[in-house]
């Protein structure tokens, strides 16, 4: 059988020799399904890639609105933390002007949102792992806090023991003779009287393994067995017993340990 052939003529521009080439058919059909093959594939590999760019864009829009709700949210902590701010700063004043707070401020203070509390109220949450009821008990039980607004005196420092000259379970707070002092939560008086080293002494329990302690009052206000709550006055601060100036000693004990009060306070 004769093989068909297809000529293939090439004329140049420039008046030379005319070329011829044959292509047997098998070839040429051999050309033809490569070009198309190659083309499919270009066909293929546009389509890929402009999925792959849809998917970019798709990411890029997701990334940019998971960024603006992280803004958002941002932005609603700022404010419930500018609110929380601004309800402490109103206990604050009523401190300051010498108002007893009510049962509702030291409610407020229990439900202040957790990124505002202290880590010792967090952390007790976590440990106890409490009914909404109990978890209310113990916010108001936190001494979160401060007794009386001064200036720190002396830190917290139980380093090496009570054997140490330096040894100060507590913190020392001086203000004013006789500015009022204010139970620092809400508990019961276990004690009020008078000690050689403290000199008026009031201790509150407010459950939970938690006591506070307010030495060197002028006159205690409270007797034992009272039940007080956060912000009430107790006593007034003074500088008896072992003390050289008005200051408040305030601690905070955890099942009858002393802890450092900073751990409990807001600021």
């Amino acid at each position: 059988m004769m093989k068909k052939f297809l000529t293939v003529i090439l004329v140049p521009h420039d008046n030379s020799n005319v070329r011829k080439i044959k292509v047997s058919y098998l070839v040429a059909y051999g050309f033809v399904a490569l070009l198309g093959l190659v083309f499919l594939t270009l066909i293929v590999l546009t389509a890929m890639y402009g999925r792959l760019l849809m998917k970019a864009h798709q990411a890029d829009r997701l990334a940019a609105e998971n960024a603006r709700f992280m803004e958002q949210g941002a932005e609603l902590d700022s404010l419930r933390a500018e609110l929380v701010r601004m309800q402490a700063l109103g206990l604050q004043i009523k401190n300051m002007l010498g108002v007893e707070l009510t049962a509702a401020d030291s409610s407020l203070v229990a439900n202040w949102a957790p990124n505002a509390k202290s880590s010792a109220i967090t952390g007790a949450l976590e440990a106890l792992s409490p009914t909404q009821e109990e978890r209310v008990m113990l916010l108001k039980a936190i001494p979160s806090m401060w007794p009386v607004r001064g200036y720190v005196t002396r830190e917290f420092d139980v380093a090496g023991g009570d054997h140490r000259e330096q040894f100060h379970p507590g913190m020392d707070i001086a203000a004013k003779r006789n500015t009022a002092v204010r139970a620092s939560a809400d508990g019961v008086v276990t004690t009020s009287g008078w000690d050689e080293t403290y000199g008026y002494l009031v201790v509150i329990d407010h459950g939970f393994g938690i006591s506070t302690v307010y030495g060197h009052n002028s006159r205690n206000l409270v007797r034992v067995g009272d039940r007080v709550i956060r912000g009430q006055t107790i006593s007034f601060l003074g500088s008896t017993g072992k003390s050289t100036a008005p200051h408040l000693h305030f601690e905070v004990r955890k099942n009858a340990m002393p802890e450092n009060p900073r751990k409990y306070l807001l600021n």
